[in-house]
């Protein structure tokens, strides 16, 4: 089985496929010409759709829709972040009025960690 990181637009899970499963991610119905196509006009907003199939098409074993992205689990991720500190003084008297900037920039590579599971008080999951 291999874990694979699911992002929709309103929440992240794992699931557990088998190894030998085919995978699909498109829309969920081949858009209409009117509509703009798959990146669509800016009222078209595509819903990824991905397919979990064990075998051939005729054997789905799910379907997830309003995907945004996906991956395995087992392949490594970083991504870039851009961090920026820093302080602005403003100074006005009767001499008149000065603002001072002061700012660092970098950018780094981060392994971002997944979400810790949300527990529910009072729920048990045994």
């Amino acid at each position: 089985m291999k874990q694979l990181l699911v992002i929709c637009h309103d929440k992240t899970f794992k699931i557990a496929v088998p190894d030998d499963a085919k995978l699909t991610f498109g829309p969920w119905a081949p858009p209409q010409k009117k509509s703009g196509g798959w990146n669509g006009g800016s009222e078209y907003k595509p819903n990824g759709t991905l397919r979990v199939y064990q075998g051939s098409k005729e054997n789905i074993l799910a379907c997830f829709s309003d995907v945004v992205s996906f991956r395995d689990l087992s392949m490594e991720y970083a991504e870039q972040v851009a961090k920026e500190e820093g302080a602005t003084i403003w100074k006005s008297d009767h001499e008149g009025y000065v603002r001072e900037d002061k700012v660092s920039r970098k950018k780094e590579w981060v392994n971002p960690q997944l979400p810790a599971a949300k527990v529910k008080k009072g729920k048990s999951n045994a």
